[in-house]
C-alpha cells in the first residue's frame, strides 16, 4: 500500500488530539513540533530518518586507509603520526563503535541473527555502508543485541503479551514478531511514533490483526484477541490496559528521559508493577549535575520494582561510542555523560 495511504487510514482510527505537553520532557515536544512538518513530505525513504531521530547509520564505506586511522591494521609509525587527528574523526569513531557493538553481539551468540536481519532490507532502511559486511546501524544494532537477550533468557514464549514503552518506528516488534510471530504486542507512544510503527510492520505483517488506536476502547480483555495481533496504544490511553495480563514489559532509554512525574505513573502503575517480567535499559542518572542532559533527573534508584532483580549490567550497545559534543562551555569529542544500566525482574515464587 502507498506510505500516505497507509498514514491517513492511521489517522481516521487515532484520536487526532494534542498531546498534553505540560506532562511531556522538552525533548519530545520539540520532537512532536516537527513530526508535523516531517509527515507533509512522507515517503519511504524517509520515514525511520528525521531530522529528530534516525537510524544512525554509517555516511561512508570504510576504505583501507580508513581502517589504518582506526588502527585496525597496526603499523606503531602511522598510528603515532595520526595520534591526533585521530581524534577529530568522528566517523571512525562511529565504525569502531559498531564494530564492538557487533562482536558484543556475537559473543552471546547472536551471529545467525546478524545475519537474518540485515538492516537494509527493512521497510525505509537507508543502505548505509556495510560493517564488517554485515548491513547495520547503531539503532539496529540495538535492536539485534535487545532481541539475544530476550532470546537467550527466555523472557518471552510463543503465548506471551509483551508490552513495550516506547516503540520509535517498530523496528525492535518487527525483528521480535519474526522469531515469536504468535506473540501479542502492546506499544505505547506518542501518536506520530505509533503512525510510524504501523507503517513499517503493516509492510513486514499485512496479514496481522493491526489493532489502532480508536479500536483499543473496544478490547475488554487481551485474551480475546487472535494471537499474533499488534496493538497501538497512545499514551493517554495507557491506564485503558489496567485488566491485561502482560508477560513482558520494556523500555529502553525513554523512561530516564520523562518527567519526574510522567516517569512515576508508568513505574508505579499497576500494569507494570504486576507484569510478570520487565526488561529495561536507561540511564544511571539522567541528568548529571554536571551536564542536565534532561528536564529531571531520575536515577537507577528510583526505579523501585517490587519482584526478583535476575540481572543487572551495563548496557553495552554504543558503549565506547565517542561524539563531538560542547560541555561546560567548550566543544570535543566526548563520552556520554551517563552510561546506561540494563535490568531484568521476575515474579517473585
Amino acid at each position: 500500500m502507498d506510505i500516505n495511504s497507509l498514514h491517513q487510514k492511521f489517522k481516521k482510527n487515532s484520536r487526532l488530539q494534542e498531546e498534553n505537553t505540560e506532562k511531556i520532557d522538552s525533548k519530545h515536544i520539540e520532537i512532536i513540533k516537527n513530526s508535523k512538518e516531517n509527515f507533509k513530505n512522507l515517503e519511504w525513504s524517509n520515514f525511520r530518518n528525521w531530522k529528530d531521530q534516525n537510524d544512525m547509520g554509517l555516511r561512508y564505506p570504510m576504505t583501507y586507509l580508513s581502517k589504518i586511522f582506526l588502527g585496525i591494521k597496526k603499523n606503531k609509525i602511522i598510528d603515532f603520526i595520526l595520534k591526533i587527528p585521530r581524534k577529530r574523526l568522528n566517523h571512525y569513531f562511529h565504525y569502531s563503535s559498531m564494530l564492538d557493538d557487533i562482536e558484543i553481539v556475537k559473543s552471546l551468540g547472536g551471529d545467525y541473527l546478524l545475519n537474518e536481519n540485515p538492516q537494509n532490507k527493512t521497510p525505509g532502511a537507508i543502505k548505509f555502508p556495510l560493517v564488517e559486511g554485515y548491513s547495520v546501524s547503531s539503532r539496529w544494532l540495538r535492536y539485534v543485541y535487545i532481541l539475544t537477550r530476550i532470546i537467550k533468557m527466555k523472557l518471552l514464549k510463543q503465548d506471551s503479551v509483551w508490552l513495550d514503552i516506547g516503540s520509535y518506528y517498530g523496528g525492535l516488534e518487527g525483528l521480535v514478531k519474526k522469531y515469536f510471530p504468535d506473540i501479542k504486542i502492546i506499544m505505547v507512544d506518542f501518536n506520530h511514533q505509533l503512525a510510524r510503527s504501523y507503517i513499517y510492520l503493516n509492510e513486514l505483517y499485512p496479514d496481522a490483526n493491526h489493532i489502532l488506536p480508536k479500536q483499543v476502547n473496544s478490547i475488554q480483555n487481551i485474551e480475546s484477541i487472535p494471537k499474533g495481533s499488534i496493538m497501538y496504544v497512545e499514551i493517554e490511553d495507557f491506564d485503558k490496559l489496567n485488566n491485561f495480563k502482560i508477560n513482558l514489559t520494556t523500555n529502553f532509554f525513554s523512561l530516564g528521559e520523562m518527567k519526574k512525574q510522567t516517569f512515576k505513573n508508568y513505574i508505579q502503575s499497576d500494569i507494570v508493577q504486576n507484569s510478570e517480567i520487565i526488561y529495561f535499559a536507561n540511564r544511571y542518572s539522567s541528568s548529571p549535575f554536571f551536564e542536565k542532559t534532561y528536564d529531571d533527573a531520575i536515577n537507577i534508584f528510583d526505579y523501585k520494582i517490587n519482584k526478583n532483580l535476575i540481572y543487572l549490567d551495563v548496557f553495552p550497545i554504543s558503549q565506547y561510542q565517542i561524539t563531538p559534543r560542547k560541555i561546560l562551555n567548550r566543544d570535543f569529542f566526548r563520552n556520554i555523560s551517563s552510561q546506561y544500566f540494563e535490568m531484568i525482574w521476575k515474579n517473585k515464587n
